[in-house]
């Protein structure tokens, strides 16, 4: 069909005749349906960025999306994955995905600006970063690096991965393969994937992959849950579970499920979304238009673990349960960071004792503050991971916000506060600066709830904050509401410090502090939050 009557008919342009053929179009034609139900989705997604009514779009959702939608690879080409916009109106509204018998149902809504509307978008997202950022000029786009290989055995690359691979084993986004041998890759979202060679597979975010070729086993924790495996021919979405996937040169796919459910779903033809539990499988194979057909189970044929994952101690643990005394002792890996708990300038600027998330933890009020001294081996440009608990109660007041930590000396190095909405990000979302380099959440911490938080840095010669800088607030990484960039400074750290200034300092608790020399993983970091 003329794809000027469908975009005719999306905008209410047709006559009765016109509109009836179109419509016995989409009915005959499944891949037209789909096309026609993408466009849909985008509308619907683009009507809560750029409302009419302008009650929806305030300044903090337009970011938050933009951010997102960098942060899922758009500005790295010329296009970003539709599906995007609609995952942020889910997650947001938690709408269901539009299907074709609803619209047949309820009618149409019209699109007549989404078409408009989108290459506006596109141009925002390409060539302006909401805060006068030249995405273009810098390549910046949020967090570059969505996965890590951890364990492998046998691994030998192709001559083509080499750019989407650091020493280190970090991925960024783009087509991977695998000559020979096997890896067990961890995601930003906590799911794990052990591939087997040969193979081929693109990485999408910290949450999908494509995977065009080889043998796959996902392992999804339940923060992760959602973690999708795109293959030619199929589309799987983890529900909490482990599985196996396999496809061949031609594309043909096999999914087994050996532990909870998936959803699967050919990726064109007959699209209708089977659940599939723990020991079947399923095979989509050149038919597009068959359903998936089951198989014999193979589950015990896939590599399920290769070793375990990396899990150093923590180079500094304080969990503040001492039910008396004037120190706070570290039972990190060293044990030679205990630090008196009366700062030098006295009892009222001290943090006190008092209950914590587990056992006992420590109170601060602006201006009190606790300070660690740290060896030359610390230092700034250095990889490393802080994770703590932290409860905030539900006020901030007119503070442009909260310190919570600092990981420095003289003012320079490593900042860790508390937005309250008034300067950039989002209230109460957790904020981590370097100079004038940050990245902003977008939870809002001050509710008066514990929330486990941490932050990742993963090092690495061209380090920049906005880059390679990873967020997670209760084991989840954090979307994005803004960033700045800015490149590491060098040298030793200097000290460790809690709380804040008069004007600024920590008005909350905090419990169970870990500092780590390394970018550990993040199963290992929703380890300490589950906890």
């Amino acid at each position: 069909m003329n794809a000027e009557f469908l975009e005719a008919y999306l905008a209410n342009e047709l006559d009765d005749n016109a509109r009836r053929q179109v419509e016995e179009a989409l009915s005959r034609d499944a891949e037209l349906r789909d096309c026609f139900l993408q466009q849909v989705q985008v509308d619907l997604a683009l009507r809560y960025l750029m409302p009419e009514d302008g009650e929806e779009s305030t300044d903090s959702f337009e970011e938050a999306i933009l951010a997102r939608l960098k942060s899922e690879g758009a500005g790295e080409s010329h296009g970003f994955a539709k599906s995007v916009l609609t995952e942020i109106v889910n997650e947001r509204e938690e709408i269901s995905p539009v299907r074709w018998p609803d619209l047949l149902r309820a009618g149409v809504i019209s699109a007549a600006a989404s078409i408009a509307l989108m290459f506006v978008l596109q141009e925002i997202i390409f060539s302006q970063h909401p805060f006068g950022l030249k995405v273009a000029q810098t390549g910046l786009v949020g967090p570059e690096f969505v996965a890590r290989v951890e364990v492998s055995e046998g691994l030998e690359w192709s001559k083509e991965t080499g750019g989407a691979i650091r020493e280190d084993g970090w991925l960024s986004n783009g087509l991977i393969e695998i000559e020979s041998g096997e890896a067990t890759i961890a995601f930003n979202s906590g799911a794990t994937a052990t591939v087997e060679g040969p193979a081929a597979l693109s990485i999408e975010s910290s949450n999908r992959v494509f995977l065009n070729r080889g043998k796959l086993t996902a392992d999804v924790p339940p923060p992760a849950s959602g973690f999708t495996v795109n293959t030619p021919r199929m589309n799987a979405v983890d529900i909490g579970t482990r599985f196996g996937i396999e496809v061949d040169v031609e594309g043909n796919s096999e999914l087994h499920v050996m532990e909870g459910e998936v959803e699967a779903s050919r990726s064109s033809g007959n699209s209708v979304t089977v659940l599939v539990r723990e020991g079947l499988a399923l095979r989509a194979d050149e038919r597009t238009r068959s359903e998936l057909s089951p198989i014999p189970y193979a589950g015990d044929e896939f590599v399920l673990q290769i070793g375990a994952l990396n899990a150093p101690a923590p180079a500094l643990q304080y969990s503040f349960d001492e039910s008396v005394g004037a120190v706070v002792e570290d039972s990190g890996a060293s044990r030679q960071f205990d630090i008196p708990l009366v700062s030098k300038g006295g009892l009222d600027k001290s943090p006190r004792r008092t209950a914590g998330i587990i056992g006992s933890g420590l109170v601060f009020q602006p201006g009190s503050m606790l300070d660690v001294s740290l060896p030359g081996e610390f230092r700034m440009e250095k990889r490393h991971t802080v994770s703590f608990w932290l409860k905030i109660p539900p006020k901030l007041g007119s503070r442009d916000g909260l310190e919570i930590l600092e990981y420095g000396r003289d003012g320079t190095g490593w900042r860790v506060s508390c937005e309250n909405g008034s300067s950039r990000g989002m209230k109460g979302a957790l904020k981590v600066e370097f100079d004038s380099g940050l990245v902003v959440g977008s939870t809002d911490l001050a509710d008066g709830n514990w929330h486990h938080v941490a932050y990742r840095f993963i090092g690495g010669e061209t380090a920049n904050v906005a880059t390679h800088v990873h967020l997670f607030i209760d084991g989840r990484p954090e979307t994005i509401s803004d960033f700045q960039p800015g490149e590491i400074g060098r040298g030793r750290v200097g000290s460790l410090r809690l709380g804040g200034s008069e004007t600024r300092g920590l008005e909350g608790w905090i419990d169970e502090l870990n500092l780590f020399d390394e970018a550990i993983p993040t199963p290992m970091i929703q380890s300490l939050y589950q906890r």
